[in-house]
């Protein structure tokens, strides 16, 4: 009884897939979209540098207004591919091509690989909105890459953070 008990509790303070508590998201909802937006692009032109440089991978993202809604964290970046310049961020006003949602836990689970990009999508935990032709390249685009590969601080990242949600699963479980 006591161990059913507890196993309920532990249940109910980690649940399998996790959201940001409100009083974690809240700091992330002040902060403006543009500042969120320009953050993301620094860092996608820091992670692609070398590939946008020297190929035309990304060109089918060429002017194409993307949003990623981070739901659980109420959080939303607008960014478009520009060619040699990379990825700049955009206007809330304009409208997206495609967008993106889902919670940080299902971002998480998808950018350390721990879940597959296709059962994300088809449970609806991630959920694709607009030009899904477009967001069918990228999403290939990117299962097409390999991080360990990409180098830079990325790898040691995605590795830190599939250990974090392998404790937590642990917890969980």
């Amino acid at each position: 009884m006591i161990d059913a008990m507890f196993q309920a509790t532990l249940h109910s303070l980690f649940p399998p897939r996790p959201t940001l508590p409100t009083p974690l998201a809240l700091p992330l909802k002040w902060i403006p979209g543009p500042v969120h937006s320009t953050i993301l692009t620094t860092a996608l032109n820091m992670l692609f540098a070398t590939r946008i440089q020297q190929n035309d991978e990304f060109q089918f993202l060429r002017d194409r207004v993307l949003a990623i809604k981070v739901r659980d964290a109420q959080v939303e970046y607008r960014f478009r591919y520009a060619g040699p310049a990379g990825f700049v961020p955009c206007q809330s006003a304009q409208v997206p091509d495609l967008t993106i949602s889902g919670t940080l836990y299902d971002f998480l689970a998808l950018a350390t690989r721990r879940e597959d990009s296709d059962t994300l999508f088809f449970n609806r935990r991630v959920v694709m909105e607009g030009d899904t032709a477009l967001g069918l390249e990228l999403k290939n685009l990117l299962d097409g890459m390999d991080p360990e590969a990409l180098g830079g601080p990325l790898p040691p990242l995605l590795r830190a953070v599939n250990g974090l949600m392998t404790g937590y699963e642990r917890l969980s479980g």
